[in-house]
């Protein structure tokens, strides 16, 4: 099967074309890589410029400092004897009046429940005993 020359240019001509697309594709995979790659972009800018990078850490952590500033706070002053004392104190009866006062509020909550009871119609009151019922 005998091909004719005006197929072959043709041929010659895509095969040309195919092959300046794949090289053009190429390059641009390789600068879609190299936009992608964030890590090797720092590093070859911090390798490029390491002084605007120490600048720039230096500046920030000055900022930082400034606007993250604690209120200075006074001295604690050392308690004598009786502030120890007392102290031990408050620290020795907190579980004494924490269960006092569980007991309260339970005792007040039973009280106010009491005769908010609730009575279903035709119930015998809370007071009485009820009579068995016959079998």
């Amino acid at each position: 099967m005998a091909s004719h020359p005006q197929n072959t240019s043709k041929i010659e001509h895509l095969i040309r074309l195919s092959a300046a697309s794949r090289g053009q594709l190429s390059h641009q995979a390789a600068i879609l890589r190299q936009r992608f790659d964030v890590p090797g972009r720092l590093l070859q800018s911090l390798r490029g410029h390491p002084l605007a990078w120490l600048g720039g850490g230096l500046a920030s952590t000055f900022g930082a400092t400034l606007l993250l500033r604690r209120c200075p706070t006074t001295p604690k002053r050392r308690r004598g004897w009786r502030g120890m004392l007392g102290s031990l104190a408050l620290s020795a009866a907190r579980p004494v009046i924490k269960n006092w006062l569980i007991a309260q509020v339970q005792q007040f909550v039973l009280t106010q429940l009491q005769p908010a009871a609730m009575v279903r119609p035709g119930a015998a009151p809370a007071g009485r005993a009820t009579p068995p019922r016959p079998v």
